[in-house]
């Protein structure tokens, strides 16, 4: 070693410091710090339902793990309260310092009025009867009927000098009594017989202490230090120096026997005394006890005097901290094992050394104040290395001294035969000589590395880093990394020698495993939610430092179990864990721990809830029937989880057995399910606690409701529904029917009109095809040919021809092009003209507007008006005929007018000429064209429109006709 080695170790002072530490379980405070009623309390009680009681100096209290239920009447006189027990009925009987006797029952609390002077305890005998020892004697309260009796004994004369002749009753599980008098224990059997036995002349006029027992009790001196315990019949003294020596000084209060173990809480801590083998042990030395009770979970419960209540999950799981007296080095990071030694590293350098056969601690403060950055025993030189701020020192026999002053920021190290292994934020390092500085030459791989550990297959080792899993051989003399399982990030690395198999945790918390033949395969995941920082095999299960508590994983079924707060640990910080000897040792946030292997399989018992009523719409239900509510009423059920040992932490769930299989979860704190809506009918509504392990209650509260249907899911609005919709469809169907037959009304007049209007287009063929003018076309045509006029005989017989066939194709349209119309209207004038044989001339004129191709008119609609023209005016016309045929075009109305006018001799001379000729004469065109213009405008109202009228000359005589026809286009 380098001068300036030596120069730097004197620079380093090393202080130590020898404390006398206990180690002991952690708690859970109840206290007024925390919503406690009181700091200061005298007994506890845990009565049939589970529920905590407790007397203290604001008065009785009944505690569910979250809320305090305070219980006072105005008939007290005073606040305090203590001596709790309970019956057989279930009431709860206790005291005041005011000398009122009170029970508690579902109505309240109420005082005993026909009582009233100092007590001493109370118990509750076989029968139903509650004892109560005062200064005049001892009295019995009937539990029905609370008429107190004086209860003499047979078997002693109480003195009647006013000195309290029982200092102190008890009970125990068997049913017997046992109560002090003077120097005299008096025993009372079931059956009611007395025994008396002397004790020590000493207590003739000092108080003592009786335990509660399942058998024989013990007996403690409250001013003596003195116990007694019976053998052969006798009451003799017990010297066992392990129980007197931690009894010397301390004033007992209460001695309860649990299991096992009889707990004496004393005014200077609780001493456990073990039945079995007479150990004893003195926890919280600076704390007064007043009682002490094992719940129906196991945890236990301590009333202390100053404190408030005390809840420790676990007896086996012991701590060094803050309760220890090691405040200053409570936050510990590393933690190893030295043979008889546990070595823990603090915050600001220390380290705690602590003998694991006598328990005996030492306290090393070394500076510079810096945290530890590993933390070593190494086997074989005998010593503990630990490195700070890059130097590595050694403890050995107490005394610690530097050993590498240039060891870079190791994180851990192994010593093997054949060397050292250094592992570090900057790479993996060899050297045959601890004192040797870690330089580049050393170096075995560049990289961030956390753990090492020897490979189970033979030789080499494996190392866990930022690079991933690596395996470590040696070759040729050198180490090197022959092997990388899974690149990436590994915290921490164990093996199982026996099982041949090496397990890693990686950063997102996955565990790996390797086997013998070097596989590696995925074990467990999904515990990136626990931050586990380091994995320790042992005895087919892996433990896991994790940020909420110790983790244990079982190797064959993969099961987990955790340690935590609620179950005995005081800081679910851990940082790292060693195991040895089926005992786990934890550096963590809240001092050293010891943990018992046994510690995991311990399982919990499930709580349970209890009814508290319900409330139907805020309004309280009291009746015993079942409650019939209407559907949106608000029903709020109150109940009380009992589940210690979730510290709170812990849900109510419900559901509506036959409409839903899902529990609905609520907050457990709040005490109560409200459901603001039921489903109709006689429903059945349950209610259980999950705990803060998932684990339901032991028991589900079942609820019955009658729950009245809104009107829309009641029979008459079911009826009445059926009723509506049964007429609203008779209604429904009557329109239907009513719209089908109207519809088949409107079709088959549409049919009779389309029939009728086809009649009056076959009328209208007739009037235009009619014998008459068949034959006299035929005559005049024939008389063309006799004549041998070839020409005109050709021409006519051709639009003769013509004419027929238009005709003929006309009259099944229902509308023509007026080109079409205009058309047979020319062949239809000139074969008329042709018959007249005189001067006739005819005209046809168009508006420039009108399109005869694209407007269409009512097929056959014009001939029949100029059939009248010839044969009622033109025909009788001596002289000059003449035939006008006039068509305009309204655009603007969308209205073609046609216009028929002739120079015959009007419609009078006619009508006479007529009926002179042919007196029952009825023009047969005439009444088919009306009816054929009423169909015509039946079907679209105002299509065509007909006026006829006179023309006149100068002197008032007929001129001839005038027939308009407007048609809608």
């Amino acid at each position: 070693m380098t001068m300036l080695r030596y120069f730097v170790v004197l620079l380093f002072v090393i202080g130590f410091g020898q404390i006398a530490l206990s180690q002991y379980p952690s708690y859970v405070s109840y206290s007024i710090e925390n919503g406690g009623p009181s700091n200061e309390i005298y007994t506890i009680l845990q009565d049939k339902d589970g529920y905590i009681w407790i007397g203290s100096d604001a008065g009785v209290y009944r505690f569910n793990g979250v809320q305090y239920e305070h219980f006072t009447s105005d008939d007290l006189q005073a606040r305090s309260a203590t001596g709790l027990i309970q019956t057989a009925s279930g009431k709860i009987f206790g005291y005041n310092f005011k000398g009122q006797v009170f029970y508690v029952d579902l109505k309240g609390l109420h005082v005993i009025k026909n009582w009233i002077g100092p007590v001493n305890s109370l118990a509750e005998d076989n029968n139903g009867q509650i004892w109560l020892s005062s200064q005049k004697g001892n009295f019995v309260i009937n539990d029905q009927t609370l008429e107190i009796k004086r209860q003499e004994s047979k078997v002693v004369k109480f003195s009647k000098n006013g000195q309290p002749f029982t200092g102190n009753i008890r009970r125990n599980e068997a049913g017997k009594l046992y109560y002090h008098h003077a120097s005299l224990l008096i025993e009372r059997d079931l059956q009611g017989n007395e025994t008396a036995s002397f004790i020590d002349a000493s207590f003739d006029l000092a108080p003592i202490l009786i335990s509660n027992s399942q058998d024989e009790p013990w007996l403690f001196g409250i001013s003596e230090n003195k116990v007694f315990r019976k053998e052969k019949g006798k009451w003799m003294p017990y010297t066992d120096s392990r129980l007197i020596d931690l009894l010397k000084d301390r004033k007992p209060n209460d001695v309860k026997q649990i299991d096992e173990n009889l707990w004496i809480n004393t005014h200077t801590g609780v001493i456990k005394f073990s039945l079995k083998d007479g150990s004893a042990e003195l926890f919280y030395p600076n704390i007064a006890f007043s009682g002490c009770i094992k719940d129906n979970e196991n945890n236990y419960w301590f009333s202390t005097l100053h404190h408030g209540l005390l809840k420790i999950p676990t007896i086996e799981i012991r701590a060094w901290n803050r309760h220890s007296g090691i405040d200053e080095v409570e936050q510990l990071s590393h933690v190893v094992l030295a043979g008889r030694t546990i070595f823990a590293c603090g915050s600001a350098g220390e380290l705690l050394e602590v003998n694991r056969i006598n328990n005996k601690t030492l306290l090393l403060k070394h500076d510079p104040q810096s945290d530890i950055g590993m933390c070593y025993y190494d086997p074989i030189d005998k010593c503990v290395y630990f490195n700070k701020l890059s130097h590595i020192y050694q403890l050995k026999q107490g005394k610690i001294g530097l050993v590498n002053n240039l060891s870079r920021a190791v994180k851990s190290m192994l010593h093997v035969p054949e060397g050292y292994f250094f592992l570090s934020s900057q790479g993996i390092y060899f050297t045959k000589v601890i004192e040797n500085d870690l330089e580049l030459n050393n170096q075995i791989s560049d990289g961030w590395f956390r753990e090492i550990c020897k490979s189970p297959f033979g030789n080499g080792y494996y190392v866990g880093g930022n690079g991933g899993l690596m395996k470590l051989d040696r070759k040729q003399g050198k180490w090197e990394i022959s092997k990388n399982y899974l690149e990436k990030q590994v915290l921490s690395v164990s093996s199982d020698s026996q099982g041949k198999k090496v397990y890693f945790l990686t950063f997102d918390g996955e565990i790996y495993v390797i086997d013998q033949f070097g596989m590696c395969n995925l074990f467990s995941n999904q515990l990136q939610s626990y931050r586990a920082s380091k994995l320790s095999f042992y005895k087919g299960a892996l433990y896991l430092a994790t940020i909420k508590g110790v983790l244990k994983v079982n190797i064959g079924t993969k099961q987990r179990t955790l340690l935590n707060i609620k179950r005995g640990l005081p800081s679910n910080n851990i940082r790292q864990l060693e195991i040895h000897n089926d005992t786990c040792w934890v550096a963590s946030g809240k001092g050293l721990i010891c943990i018992p292997l046994s510690s995991f399989e311990q399982a919990k018992v499930r709580g349970v809830v209890h009814n508290r009523g319900i409330s139907l719409n805020t309004l309280p239900f009291t009746s015993n029937a079942i409650p019939t509510v209407q559907f949106d009423d608000l029903v709020t059920i109150f109940v009380d989880a009992l589940s210690y040992s979730s510290n709170g932490d812990f849900q109510l769930a419900y559901r509506i057995i036959g409409h839903s299989e899902n529990w609905i979860r609520v907050p457990g704190s709040l005490g109560r399910v409200e459901i603001p809506r039921l489903p109709s009918g006689d429903i059945v509504i349950e209610v259980k606690m999950i705990d803060a392990n998932g684990s339901d209650s032991s028991n589900i509260l079942k609820y019955r409701f009658k729950v009245i249907p809104p009107f829309w899911q009641r029979w008459w609005f079911y009826m009445l529904i059926v009723i509506s919709v049964g007429a609203f469809a008779y209604l429904i169907f009557t329109v239907r029917i009513r719209s089908l037959r109207k519809k088949q009304r409107q079709v088959l007049r549409q049919i009779h009109l389309e029939n009728e209007l086809r009649l009056t287009q076959q009328n209208a063929l007739k009037a235009q095809m009619n014998p008459h003018f068949l034959f006299n076309v035929l005559n005049s045509i024939k008389g063309y040919i006799y004549e041998n006029d070839k020409k005109n005989a050709a021409r006519y017989l051709s639009d003769f021809s013509n004419l027929v066939r238009k005709v003929l194709e006309m009259s099944s349209q229902v509308k023509v092009s007026l080109e079409e119309e205009l058309e047979v209207l020319k062949v239809y004038i000139e074969l008329e003209a042709m018959l007249l044989q005189s001067d006739f001339h005819y005209t046809i004129t168009l508006d420039e507007k009108s399109d005869t191709a694209g407007i269409t008119v009512p097929s056959l609609l014009i001939q029949p008006y100029i059939e009248n023209a010839f044969k009622h005016g033109l025909r009788h016309k001596i002289g000059r005929k003449e035939l006008h045929l006039r068509i305009l075009l309204d655009d603007e109305h969308e209205v073609l007018t046609i216009e028929i006018q002739d120079n015959g001799i009007g419609r009078t001379a006619s009508a006479r000429i007529n009926k002179e000729n042919s007196p029952e004469h009825n023009s047969f065109a005439t009444d088919a064209m009306q009816k054929r213009l009423e169909l015509l405008n039946h079907e679209k109202k105002d299509l065509v429109g007909i006026e006829i009228s006179d023309k006149f000359d100068s002197t008032g005589e007929a001129a001839g006709t005038i027939v308009t026809i407007r048609i809608h286009v």
